[in-house]
């Protein structure tokens, strides 16, 4: 019992050498606090006002007129065309924002391809396919420079697809890829057309002088043979 007293004893003075530092740590001073209130809100006044008045007069007198509030509400006011400024720069980088999401929304799908691309691709599988209508009919560097022609095209669609392009603009270029694909394809068959007319020119030429080359030799024999029949006729006499 006697120990159990002794713990109660201790625990109770640790207890009030407790509540007693805590209470010795404030030290509340009201001349500093009038300062300080006067300082940042202009109310109140300095105490001493005995000691202010013989040692800092003129702070005294003008310390009310130039509180802290006085440069908070300049600052705030100053602050507010900033405020409207940065809301106004957030409102145009926010839709700036949502306009390049739908920029780069359109450059990435190519809608475009997707409604132009059968047909170009179709136009170029014909012009390539007319291409073959030359073999034998000119010469291997001509055939070269329209197959280039072709490697070209090839290339052309290639960098349109990749190329960092809103669709309407993209569509734009494919549509000058088909119109290029279908006037050369145009020149390309009347190039067929001419090589071909002129292979069966030429070889009509060829038969018509070998026929002319016949009437000649049948002009000449027939002449033979009229002599010799004159000949036999005046010997007959």
């Amino acid at each position: 019992m006697k120990k159990l007293f002794l713990i109660i004893t201790a625990a109770l003075g640790a207890s009030c050498g407790m509540v007693k530092a805590q209470s010795v740590t404030y030290y509340h001073d009201a001349s500093k606090q009038a300062q300080v209130t006067v300082m940042e809100i202009g109310a109140g006044a300095l105490t001493p006002e005995l000691y202010y008045t013989v040692t800092h007069n003129s702070y005294k007198k003008g310390a009310a007129g130039t509180n802290k509030n006085m440069y908070r509400l300049a600052a705030n006011a100053a602050s507010i065309p900033q405020v409207e400024m940065a809301d106004s720069i957030q409102s145009y980088l926010e839709a700036r924002a949502k306009e390049e999401a739908l920029n780069i929304a359109d450059r990435e799908l190519d809608v475009a391809w997707m409604t132009e691309g059968s047909k170009i691709e179709s136009r170029l599988l014909t012009f390539k396919n007319n291409i073959n209508g030359l073999i034998g009919k000119t010469n291997n560097q001509e055939i070269t420079s329209w197959q280039e022609l072709g490697g070209m095209y090839d290339f052309a669609i290639k960098t349109t697809k990749k190329a960092y392009m809103p669709n309407s603009e993209r569509q734009k270029q494919y549509l000058a890829i088909y119109e290029e694909i279908t006037k050369m394809n145009d020149a390309l068959l009347l190039r067929v057309r001419f090589l071909v007319t002129k292979n069966k020119t030429d070889r009509l030429l060829a038969t018509m002088n070998r026929a002319s080359h016949r009437v000649s030799e049948n002009a000449t024999a027939a002449s033979n043979r009229w002599r010799d029949a004159a000949l036999k006729g005046s010997g007959k006499q």
